[in-house]
């Protein structure tokens, strides 16, 4: 689609390069900067505690494919809410827990759909 400055993209790389954001994430100190870190179509899996963080979009619901993956292993995630107060009054990102065969069927699934995937290094 054409715009004012010629054509319009909306590709995750087009975002990423306009806006700056950096793909990765490097060793953040808690939940907070992971959060600050995460853009759409991104998430960050902490190898030590085994848990998922990411940010959900109209345009990609991560939890839309951890649902599915989920149900096909007959099982349902327990997702929680993460917040960036103490009152719970600013939701950021998302996390779940997941188990090696868990991550095994998600892992997959996020490549296909297009999702970068930043994992900690375990100590």
């Amino acid at each position: 689609m054409p715009g004012i400055a010629g054509p319009f993209k909306t590709t995750r790389g087009d975002h990423l390069r306009r806006t700056g954001v950096r793909a990765g994430i490097v060793a953040p100190k808690n939940e907070l900067e992971i959060f600050c870190s995460l853009c759409v179509g991104c998430v960050y899996f902490r190898d030590e505690n085994r848990t998922l963080y990411f940010v959900d979009s109209p345009d990609l619901s991560i939890s839309d494919i951890i649902i599915q993956v989920f149900e096909g292993l007959n099982q349902t995630p327990s997702i929680r809410q993460l917040y960036m107060d103490e009152h719970n009054l600013f939701s950021a990102a998302r996390c779940v827990q997941i188990s090696s065969v868990q991550g095994k069927a998600l892992f997959p699934a996020f490549t296909l759909s297009g999702v970068h995937i930043t994992r900690s290094l375990a100590d």
